[in-house]
């Protein structure tokens, strides 16, 4: 009995044993289950948040490239937006059936600040001036581009006009971000619902700033950027960078539209003089449904990002030339560009000088009538509005064109080199005596490159509708002594179509100038073009010749070393290059070309096809600034014919009464 009480009790305990371990089994497996429902719930979760943060990284994305292609008018920068744009824009064509450039805002401010520096370096308050006018136009630019950009991602437009691109086509933010975030779908869940009408869009900055890709200047010893103030080569967004008296607050724009920290995002940023709101954030719902079999959750998820715009940087392939010509020879003191800064007799104001626009077209050859100017600049000089003469010394009008052709190098300009091309003498490619042009422009690394050509007196240059050109007679009296004429035609003094006429501020088309600056030789202070040699047409009946004003008539005649020189209706007629068998050509003196027989040869500007193009100045460099010198050679009341003495300036001698020299 007790053995078999024993065996019972065994079996009982054994038989409760497999129980407990069935019970705990089953547990353990319901708890396994149980997690691995979890688990899959949660990796569920984690997929579907990271998928929504995909799908938001995206609209923000989208909805940054689209700020970047906004295009926006403006009286004085022409096209601006967040990027550059080559002129290629099918809405931005001119009055001459080319495409205008597109600006970037941050461009815009990097040019004006490499400007003043360079304004400092060569001592120039009256380029400081000019620069002054264009910083105050950049602030009202930039303040009507963020309206724009405000506009378009809240759907209200304070001016009631569509945002749209260089293209004409209309440009919608908020439209391009939704479509996007519903492009990325949320898989990974049983169910998901984007909510329509939560994603939200608004325009900040990012507080500590980060890269743009506007270049420091060069050199950086010159550059005045401190280590804070910059990552890597390049200006640092959200951070003051001021120099002299201007502060400079870039946006936060970069190579290519990029995704930033959400977590540094600020509407705006204390301490800052300004501020140009850029990032883009984006917030967006997602209804997001899950079941464990038996039972359905909802629930809101909630995720935002941050994005920068992209700016496509334009390299500027070819900004244009500057020129500096003399088709009568070159006064041995007008040695280099900074004469034109030095000189005593530039800083008068007691010179006559004309400064006239071209309205109605261009002239001449274009329609246009000359007109007195507005044009008005600081340091004692008006701009001829009031009458046909004014007192603006020569200096000011030098300053302001220089200034404008610096300013279309962009952000690549080189100080330095600049500094070393005005210091550097001019080269000797071609003897001083003979008619010659020392032109400039940039390479693209931003120095400057330089080149000389042979000229003749003609063909004139055209003057573009809108912009002006400056006429000071006896502006420049040499040691010889012999009297110059100093004529400047400057092509971009008001940019943008609006206000700069039919080319809009951009260069004249002149593939003789452009021919020598892309010659390659050696020089010091700049790299040097070749010498290119002008051939006359048939229109200029192969010799060319020097006129200038005479208040008598009459028919002196006198031999030159160089070729014959009569004293005619028109005025002393100089045959400066004399052809194998002579031809003569009459007209007043001026140098515009009008009344000269036969007609004068005018270089021009070209006019695109009807359904516009790339303007051919983009690539190939066109003509900017000329400063010209016209040599005056005296005349004389005298009846006798007249002895005119060798060398390698005219010399009129009078035999008995006194000289006057022509108006």
């Amino acid at each position: 009995m007790k053995r078999q009480r024993i065996r019972t009790e065994l079996l009982y305990r054994n038989r409760m044993r497999g129980n407990m371990i069935v019970l705990v089994v089953s547990i353990l497996a319901g708890l396994v289950i149980a997690v691995i429902l979890f688990m899959l719930g949660y990796i569920r979760i984690l997929g579907s948040h990271s998928e929504q943060r995909t799908a938001i990284e995206s609209a923000a994305l989208a909805a940054a490239k689209d700020l970047s292609r906004i295009v926006v008018e403006d009286p004085n920068f022409g096209f601006i937006s967040l990027s550059d744009g080559a002129p290629v824009g099918t809405s931005t064509t001119a009055g001459d059936k080319y495409f205008m450039p597109v600006h970037g805002i941050n461009t815009i401010l990097g040019t004006i600040r490499l400007d003043l520096i360079v304004a400092d370096q060569l001592n120039d308050p009256v380029m400081k001036e000019f620069i002054d006018r264009d910083y105050n136009n950049a602030m009202a630019a930039k303040d009507k581009l963020v309206n724009v950009l405000e506009g378009a991602v809240s759907g209200v437009s304070s001016t009631g006009a569509e945002p749209k691109d260089r293209d004409g086509a209309i440009v919608d933010p908020y439209d391009s971000a939704v479509k996007a975030y519903k492009a990325n779908v949320i898989r990974q869940t049983a169910n998901s619902k984007f909510v329509e009408g939560s994603l939200k869009l608004q325009l900040g900055c990012i507080v500590g700033g980060g890269g743009t890709n506007i270049p420091i200047p060069k050199p950086e010893n010159l550059s005045t950027v401190s280590s804070s103030q910059r990552i890597g080569n390049f200006y640092k967004s959200y951070t003051n960078i001021p120099f002299g008296d201007k502060d400079f607050v870039f946006a936060g724009i970069a190579e290519g539209a990029t995704i930033v920290d959400n977590n540094k995002f600020a509407k705006t940023i204390p301490g800052l003089p300004y501020v140009i709101p850029s990032i883009v954030r984006a917030e967006g719902d997602q209804m997001i449904s899950t079941t464990d079999g038996t039972t359905v959750h909802k629930g809101v998820q909630k995720a935002a990002a941050c994005a920068q715009p992209f700016n496509v940087y334009d390299p500027k392939p070819a900004p244009g030339i500057l020129s500096i010509s003399f088709p009568d020879g070159r006064p041995t003191e007008i040695a280099s560009l900074g004469s034109l800064w030095m000189d005593p007799q530039f800083l008068s104001p007691s010179k006559d000088t004309q400064i006239l626009t071209p309205l109605g077209g261009d002239y001449p050859g274009g329609g246009g009538t000359l007109t007195p100017s507005t044009w008005s600049a600081g340091g004692g000089g008006g701009g001829g509005g009031g009458g046909a003469s004014s007192n603006t010394p020569m200096s000011i009008i030098w300053s302001s064109s220089f200034y404008d052709w610096l300013r279309r190098g962009g952000t690549k300009v080189d100080i330095g080199s600049v500094k070393a091309a005005v210091s550097a003498p001019f080269p000797s490619l071609v003897p001083g005596n003979k008619g010659h042009a020392n032109v400039f422009g940039f390479n693209p690394d931003g120095s400057v490159r330089t080149g000389q050509l042979s000229i003749q007196p003609m063909p004139y240059m055209s003057v573009s509708e809108n912009q002006f050109v400056s006429v000071s007679k006896d502006a420049y009296t040499s040691s010889e002594p012999v009297k110059y004429d100093v004529i400047v035609r400057d092509q971009a003094n008001i940019r943008g179509r609006l206000n700069g006429g039919r080319h809009g501020g951009e260069p004249l088309d002149n593939p003789v100038y452009a021919s020598a600056l892309a010659a390659s030789l050696g020089g010091s202070g700049g790299t040097y073009g070749g010498v290119v040699t002008w051939t006359p047409t048939a229109a200029s009946l192969l010799g060319l010749i020097g006129i200038q004003g005479n208040p008598w008539s009459g028919g002196l005649l006198g031999v030159v070393p160089t070729g014959i020189a009569i004293l005619g209706p028109y005025g002393l007629i100089t045959l400066i290059y004399p052809p194998t068998s002579p031809n003569w050509v009459a007209g007043p003196n001026n140098d515009f070309g009008q009344g000269v027989l036969p007609p004068a040869q005018i270089t021009s500007f070209t006019t695109g096809p009807g359904a516009g193009a790339q303007r051919p100045t983009y690539t190939t460099n066109g003509s900017v600034i000329d400063v010209r010198f016209r040599k005056q050679i005296p005349i004389l009341p005298a009846p006798a014919p007249l002895t005119v003495l060798g060398g390698p300036r005219y010399k009129l001698i009078e035999y008995g009464g006194s000289s006057s020299s022509g108006p």
